[in-house]
C-alpha cells in the first residue's frame, strides 16, 4: 500500500469534522502522482524520438543493400514525410511538456481534472498519429516498390506474368497491407503496454478527483 492509499484509507475512516485537511492532502498527492506520470510520458516520447533520429543517422551512414529501397528513401515523398514526422513529434513533445508544467497541486481540482483529461487525449492522439502515419507511409512505399523494384520489373518483362499483371499487383499489395497491419498491430500493443499503464494510472487519478468533487 503506497502513501496515497494510506491517505485515502485514513480519510474515509476519520470523522467528518476533518474532511478539508485530508481532502487537500489527497488532492496534493494525486497531483504529484499525475505530474510524475506526465513526466514519464515526456521522457519516453523523447527517448522514442531520439531512437528514431539514431536509426536514421545510422541509415544515412550505411545505407541499404537494396538499390530500390535506397532509392525509395531518397524520394521527395519519403524526405518530406520524415520532415513532417519530425515536426509533428517535436510538437507532441512540446504538448507533453506543456501538460507536465500545467499539472500542479495548487490549481483548483476541476482544473487539475481538466489537465489530466487533456494529457490523456494528447497521448492517444500521439499513438494514433504514429499508427496511421506508419500505415500511410508503408502503403506509399509498397506502391513505389511494386512499380520500381528491379526484380519485379524483370519479372514483368520476362513475360511470365502475361495476362496476370493486375492480379499480381493486387495480391502483392493486399499481402503487404496484411504485413503492415500485423506489424502496426504489434506496435499498437507495445504502445498500450508502455503508455497504456501510465494512461490507466492517470485515469485512476482522474476518477479519484471526480469522486472527491461529488
Amino acid at each position: 500500500m503506497d502513501q496515497l492509499d494510506k491517505l485515502k484509507e485514513n480519510w474515509n475512516a476519520q470523522e467528518k469534522e476533518y474532511p478539508k485537511i485530508n481532502a487537500d492532502s489527497i488532492k496534493k498527492m494525486l497531483a504529484q502522482k499525475s505530474t510524475s506520470i506526465v513526466k514519464w510520458l515526456l521522457i519516453i516520447a523523447i527517448l522514442e524520438f531520439s531512437l528514431l533520429i539514431g536509426i536514421n543517422i545510422l541509415y544515412s551512414i550505411f545505407g541499404s543493400p537494396d538499390p530500390a529501397t535506397e532509392a525509395l528513401m531518397h524520394t521527395n515523398f519519403m524526405i518530406g514525410s520524415y520532415i513532417v514526422h519530425y515536426a509533428v513529434v517535436i510538437y507532441f513533445i512540446y504538448l507533453f511538456y506543456k501538460n507536465y508544467k500545467n499539472i500542479s497541486a495548487s490549481q483548483p481540482t476541476r482544473s487539475l481534472m481538466k489537465n489530466i483529461i487533456k494529457t490523456r487525449k494528447t497521448m492517444k492522439w500521439y499513438i494514433w498519429y504514429n499508427i496511421i502515419g506508419g500505415f500511410i507511409s508503408g502503403m506509399v512505399g509498397t506502391i513505389y516498390m511494386l512499380n520500381n523494384h528491379p526484380m519485379i520489373i524483370e519479372l514483368m518483362e520476362s513475360g511470365k506474368m502475361d495476362g496476370h499483371e493486375t492480379k499480381f499487383y493486387v495480391l502483392s499489395f493486399l499481402f503487404m497491407v496484411l504485413i503492415y497491419a500485423v506489424f502496426l498491430g504489434l506496435l499498437y500493443l507495445i504502445y498500450m503496454l508502455i503508455y497504456g499503464i501510465l494512461l490507466k494510472r492517470l485515469k485512476g487519478n482522474y476518477e479519484e478527483l471526480k469522486r472527491m468533487e461529488v
